[in-house]
């Protein structure tokens, strides 16, 4: 970030296709993380992957995915002193590592889909559109603003201050019709008990992220047509 000592590590999983003043979610910092998970904006079942433009941390990832060790990096790295002994860099371990590696199958599903990326990125906007359309004057929900160019991962709801409504009426309504829905990104994530393994500090009160996390729930979006499925919600949630 100028001017400050602040690097940027953007968790971008659900705003693949997203973009800010021409620029892609997931390029503004030094690294950027994409899931491929089934539900999200192109699937290879499970899996994701990191994008970066600084050579040292591409090292870094190649090592941490597969073990730690050096049998992925190329002799000239930022990350060891690779020798020429195929066998004894075979299994070497230079850092702390995880077994991340994608599989064959994996990437060819990610391959095709790839391809299909910018058809199903018009289509979740197009759902969105329609979405927006039916929810923006809705008197009990607050609705995503889009800033520039989103991707619309999902419908997201903040149930407004002044309503009535409870959130837990809300989603037994929707599970009782076969609408599934999730909490926006985990709300608050102070709240969850993995913190204490966190050193952190929070500047000042979480006022707005607490309102979403007792207030907000999303439903989901897809890259096919959700007009009959949008219209139910909006008819459930207007009665």
């Amino acid at each position: 970030m100028k001017d400050k000592d602040i690097f940027i590590l953007e968790d971008n999983c659900e705003s693949m296709g997203a973009e800010y003043k021409g620029k892609q979610a997931g390029t503004f910092g030094v690294m950027g993380t994409f899931s491929t998970f089934f539900s999200h904006h192109m699937a290879t079942m499970e899996g994701g992957f990191v994008t970066t433009d600084d050579e040292e941390l591409y090292h870094i990832l190649l090592a941490v995915r597969a073990h730690g060790w050096t049998r992925d990096l190329p002799k000239e790295n930022k990350v060891s002193n690779k020798s020429n002994d195929w066998f004894e860099e075979s299994f070497r371990f230079v850092l702390p590592g995880y077994n991340v590696r994608p599989v064959e199958m994996s990437g060819a599903i990610g391959v095709e889909q790839l391809k299909k990326l910018p058809n199903f990125l018009q289509q979740r906007r197009k759902n969105a559109k329609l979405f927006v359309e039916l929810f923006k004057n809705h008197k009990d929900f607050i609705i995503q603003r889009d800033i520039d160019n989103s991707s619309w991962f999902g419908f997201s709801l903040i149930i407004k201050p002044k309503s009535n409504l409870k959130r837990k009426d809300v989603i037994n309504i929707l599970q009782e019709n076969n609408i599934d829905c999730r909490p926006i990104v985990t709300g608050n994530f102070t709240k969850n008990e993995v913190m204490r393994y966190f050193d952190y500090k929070i500047h000042k009160d979480l006022k707005n992220a607490d309102y979403l996390h007792n207030n907000g729930f999303f439903v989901g979006n897809s890259q096919i047509c959700l007009k009959k499925q949008l219209c139910i919600v909006q008819n459930l949630l207007c009665n």
